[in-house]
């Protein structure tokens, strides 16, 4: 038996894919960061929250929680700025550039959960809202 399909745009289906996309990815920089000398497991502590935030995020956008907009809004914000000041203090140049994609990444989910197709899945606008 087939299960049924998650009917819902596009947009909606890229916020989710990036929160919890990006947070793994943060989780995979912290995995290469753990060879390095005196690391600890306190270096997961953030990508491990980024990955449980975004999933929370997920979970109310998946379950049409109007909620779940405003909180994507401040982990995407909490998170942008976390990599942002993570890009211009880190000293390897690699995570530097990782850094800056996933703030990018998380700026892009910011501008996608202010856009009509999200609106509409968890509020039902209307073209006027």
């Amino acid at each position: 038996m087939i299960p049924n399909k998650w009917k819902a745009a596009t947009e909606v289906k890229v916020v989710c894919a990036l929160m919890l996309g990006l947070g793994l990815a943060y989780v995979g920089m912290a995995v290469i960061l753990m060879f390095a000398p005196y690391s600890s497991a306190r270096t997961f502590l953030l990508p491990g929250t980024s990955v449980v935030l975004g999933g929370l995020v997920v979970a109310g956008l998946v379950l049409r929680m109007s909620s779940a907009r405003f909180a994507g809004f401040v982990v995407s914000f909490l998170f942008a700025l976390l990599h942002a000041l993570s890009m211009l203090a880190a000293e390897l140049f690699w995570v530097k550039i990782v850094s800056g994609l996933l703030f990018a990444g998380y700026i892009y989910a910011a501008v996608l959960l202010n856009s009509m197709p999200v609106k509409r899945h968890l509020l039902g606008a209307t073209n006027d809202a």
